[in-house]
């Protein structure tokens, strides 16, 4: 059963993205509020994460987890994960933003080692300054 989703909602979403350095985190509720609903239900906030990935955006967890209107999750842009290897190696802040994202991305959400979502927000904006140093 295919869900509708209104552009707007994703159009608001990415609007915020790009606003607040290319990572933010959003609240169920906010979706709920977008999308008119009374209840958010998991083939919505699904739909959601697939219209925002093809926008060029990730969400983390990369699949909804609950669809209870205080859970949260983060997105941000995927091409502020382009790091030169070379700045990696020379700058601790870097090394330590990019373990940040590794960790996030190939552990569980709910694993104990998994940063937490304010923790990865912030390791993928330094990344993001940084990719936008290197090419100013």
């Amino acid at each position: 059963m295919s869900v509708h989703v209104c552009y707007s909602t994703v159009d608001a979403i990415e609007g915020r993205v790009n606003s607040y350095g290319g990572a933010i985190i959003i609240k169920n509720s906010l979706v709920r509020a977008l999308e008119g609903k009374e209840r958010l239900r998991m083939a919505r906030l699904r739909q959601v994460f697939y219209m925002l990935g093809a926008r060029g955006l990730d969400c983390y967890p990369r699949v909804p987890v609950v669809s209870n209107e205080w859970w949260s999750f983060l997105v941000y842009r995927r091409d502020l994960l382009t790091v030169d290897l070379a700045a990696v190696a020379n700058d601790a802040k870097i090394t330590a933003a990019v373990e940040c994202v590794l960790k996030a991305r190939s552990n569980a959400p709910w694993a104990h080692t998994t940063p937490s979502k304010v923790d990865l927000r912030s390791a993928v904006r330094t990344l993001g300054e940084k990719r936008l140093a290197q090419s100013a």
